[in-house]
C-alpha cells in the first residue's frame, strides 16, 4: 500500500553489494529520502535482509525485492556484445580483455568476432541496445510498481552494464521514466564500454569521467554532471570517535613505534599477489628495507585463505575488507569505510596493483608503489583510466625485483617525495574535498527537468 506523501518518488536501483555499500550505507540514502520518497529495488535485499542488515528504514523508504526477470536473455546479449562490438577496440583496456583466458580460450567467441568484423560499423553498442530494448519481454511486475508509486526518475548505479540494471533502464524507457546513473567507478566507461546501455543522464565522479562519457559514449554535454566521489566523503570529514595512530595500530596488533607498509590486494584473478607479500617479508628479514609493520588488506573479492601462510608472522596483520561471506556478497559498511580511512591515514606507504586505492592514498598524502609489471598484467598501466596516474609522477612502478626495495627505502626516507603530484591526483580525480559529494549527487536530480 502506498503511503501518502507530498514528496515526489524516485526509484533507487541497487543491483549488488558494491552499490549497496555506496548508496545505502553512506549518507546518500539518508539525504535522498529527506528530499524524495524512495523506492529501493534490489535483487539482493528483501524485508528480512533489510531488518537483519540494519539498513536505513523510515516511512519515506520502501524496499522491494526484485530479481532479474530474463537472465538468459542478458547472457545471450553479453556473448554477442563481447564477440561482435568492435567500436571500442582502440581502448587498451579492451585490448587487454582479448588477452585474458576467458576470451582467448573461448573458440565460439573468437569465431563470432572473426565473422562479425565486416559488419563492425553496424554492430555498435547502441545498435545492440536498440535490439535489446525491442526484444525485451514486457514486465507486468515493473508496470505495477510504476502504477503504484508513480516515480519521477529511475536511479541506477551504473549506465546499464549490469544486466539487472540494463533491464530496468529499458523498462523505464518504455514508461517514459527518465533514468540517471550515479555510482559507476572511474574505469567503467572504458573497461565496460561494450556493455553500456545509456541512461538519459549521468552523474560522474570528476571532469575526466565526464569527458569520457561525452567523447567515448556520445552523451550530450548538458546531460552529464560532476558530483565528486560519494564513497570518499568520510575521508574529508573528521569523526568524533576518530582513533589516534597509536590506538588504531594497536587495535590491529601492530607496533605504533614502527612505520607501516599498507599492502592492498585486488581480486583473486591475479596470481602474483602472494609473491609481493613474500618479497616484503624477506626484504624485512634480510634488512634490505627498514623493519616495518606489514598491514595486508584483502580485497572484498579476494580469498582470505590464499594468505594463510603469512598469518602468525611478527608485526604483520591481515584483514578482509568489508563484511559478509562468499564471493560477490561482501559489503562495505560505514564502519568499514572508516576503517579504511584510518588504515590509509596512519600508513607510511601503500603498495597496490593499479587500484583506486592510489587515489585514496593520495588523499592522505601517502606515497604509492605500484606492482604487477608481469606478462599481460603490465598492460593495466596503459589502460585509459590508469595511464594518466602512472604518467603523472604520483606513483612509482616496480618493473624489476630490485626496484621494490629501492622505492620502499626511498619513500620511507622521504615521505614528501612526489607530494605535488599526489596533490594533483586529488585535484583531478577526487575534485571535491568537502565531504558533500553525496549531497551534490542528489541535488543534481532537481536539474534533470521535471524531477
Amino acid at each position: 500500500m502506498t503511503i501518502a506523501t507530498n514528496k515526489k518518488t524516485v526509484i533507487l536501483a541497487v543491483s549488488n553489494y558494491i552499490a549497496s555499500s555506496d548508496l545505502l550505507r553512506t549518507k546518500y540514502l539518508e539525504y535522498l529520502s529527506s528530499k524524495y520518497r524512495v523506492v529501493v529495488l534490489s535483487p539482493i535485499l528483501d524485508e528480512a535482509r533489510v531488518i537483519a542488515g540494519g539498513y536505513l528504514r523510515s516511512p519515506e523508504i520502501t524496499y522491494i525485492h526484485r530479481p532479474i526477470e530474463n537472465p538468459r536473455f542478458w547472457e545471450f546479449f553479453k556473448f554477442l556484445r563481447i564477440s561482435l562490438v568492435n567500436e571500442f577496440d582502440y581502448l587498451k583496456s579492451v585490448k587487454y580483455f582479448y588477452l585474458r583466458p576467458n576470451y582467448a580460450d573461448n573458440k565460439k567467441r573468437r569465431l563470432f568476432r572473426f565473422f562479425g568484423r565486416p559488419f563492425s560499423r553496424l554492430l555498435t553498442a547502441n545498435f545492440f541496445s536498440k535490439i535489446e530494448a525491442w526484444l525485451l519481454p514486457v514486465s507486468k511486475s515493473f508496470k505495477k510498481i510504476i502504477q503504484e508509486y508513480q516515480p519521477s526518475v529511475l536511479i541506477t548505479a551504473t549506465p546499464g552494464f549490469d544486466p539487472w540494471e540494463a533491464e530496468l533502464i529499458f523498462l523505464a524507457n518504455r514508461e517514459s521514466l527518465p533514468t540517471v546513473s550515479v555510482n559507476f567507478s572511474w574505469d567503467n566507461l572504458t573497461m565496460n564500454s561494450k556493455h553500456i546501455r545509456k541512461t538519459d543522464f549521468m552523474i560522474a565522479w570528476n571532469e575526466i569521467m565526464r569527458k569520457e562519457a561525452i567523447g567515448i559514449h556520445h552523451y550530450s554535454t548538458e546531460r552529464v554532471f560532476v558530483s565528486g566521489i560519494p564513497r570518499f566523503d568520510p575521508y574529508f570529514v573528521k569523526d568524533s570517535n576518530e582513533p589516534t595512530r597509536e590506538e588504531f595500530l594497536k587495535s590491529k596488533k601492530l607496533n605504533p613505534n614502527l612505520k607501516t607498509i599498507f599492502h592492498t590486494t585486488v581480486t583473486k584473478a591475479y596470481p602474483f599477489q602472494k609473491k609481493y607479500i613474500r618479497d616484503l617479508i624477506e626484504l624485512r628479514n634480510k634488512k634490505q628495507i627498514p623493519y616495518t609493520n606489514l598491514f595486508i588488506r584483502i580485497h572484498p573479492l579476494d580469498l582470505p585463505e590464499n594468505y594463510d601462510e603469512f598469518r602468525g608472522a611478527p608485526d604483520l596483520y591481515i584483514e578482509k575488507a568489508g563484511v559478509g561471506g562468499s564471493r560477490g556478497k561482501v559489503e562495505m559498511s560505514y564502519d568499514d569505510l572508516l576503517n579504511l580511512k584510518y588504515s590509509l591515514k596512519y600508513s607510511d606507504l601503500n603498495i597496490n596493483y593499479a587500484s583506486t586505492i592510489t587515489i585514496e592514498s593520495s588523499i592522505f598524502d601517502v606515497p604509492v608503489i605500484n606492482i604487477g609489471f608481469l606478462d599481460r598484467f603490465a598492460l593495466a598501466y596503459e589502460f585509459t583510466h590508469y595511464e594518466p596516474i602512472y604518467q603523472s609522477g604520483a606513483v612509482r612502478l616496480v618493473k624489476t625485483d630490485d626496484e621494490l626495495p629501492k622505492f620502499i627505502n626511498m619513500y620511507l626516507a622521504d615521505s614528501g617525495l612526489d607530494r605535488e603530484y599526489r596533490k594533483k591526483i586529488v585535484d583531478e580525480y577526487a575534485q571535491f574535498t568537502d565531504g558533500l559529494s553525496y549531497k551534490r549527487s542528489v541535488d543534481f536530480l532537481e536539474e534533470l527537468g521535471n524531477i
